[in-house]
């Protein structure tokens, strides 16, 4: 189910990895303001903004939320399975709420003395997170195999027992 989301997502906004929302330019302040109090036109369908700046439930987003969901229930997909449209729904937020944070992390914060990140200080800080977060997988990673393997050997010696008897 979530590849559905994922191939709505990459036709309506042009976007192959969740990294690169980085560069998504999202709804001035004021558009998503104008929509909220009805003095303006909101999300477009045919060039859809994220309010990435706003709340997860901004009445911006909801609406964002209700055009992917139309989009993904009118398409004619092979094997999709029967959901309710607010499982449909939670999935659609779950992956803006995703792409939001990619967003988030790859804007510029203050430094401990006070001044702007530059652009090569936000690159270098999401590369290290990167590998810190790469590190940690390969650690539980081979925890994990580890676990499985002693669990396997276990259930080995267990088998042989068996069949001596």
């Amino acid at each position: 189910m979530p590849k559905y989301v994922w191939e709505i997502f990459e036709e309506k906004f042009q976007v192959h990895h969740d990294e690169d929302y980085t560069l998504h330019d999202p709804p001035t302040h004021q558009e998503v303001n104008n929509y909220a109090l009805e003095r303006g036109p909101g999300p477009d369908p045919k060039k859809l903004w994220i309010d990435i700046q706003g709340k997860i439930n901004s009445i911006w987003n909801i609406q964002v939320v209700e055009i992917l969901l139309a989009e993904l229930k009118k398409k004619d997909w092979d094997g999709l399975p029967q959901r309710s449209e607010a499982y449909l729904a939670d999935l659609i937020e779950g992956k803006l709420e995703r792409v939001r944070t990619h967003w988030r992390n790859a804007q510029p914060r203050f430094k401990e003395t006070g001044e702007v990140e530059t652009m090569a200080d936000v690159e270098s800080r999401m590369v290290r997170k990167k590998d810190d977060q790469d590190r940690a997988n390969r650690a539980y990673s081979r925890q994990r195999n580890v676990r499985l393997r002693e669990h396997l050997s276990y259930i080995l010696i267990c088998c042989r027992g068996f069949d001596d008897a």
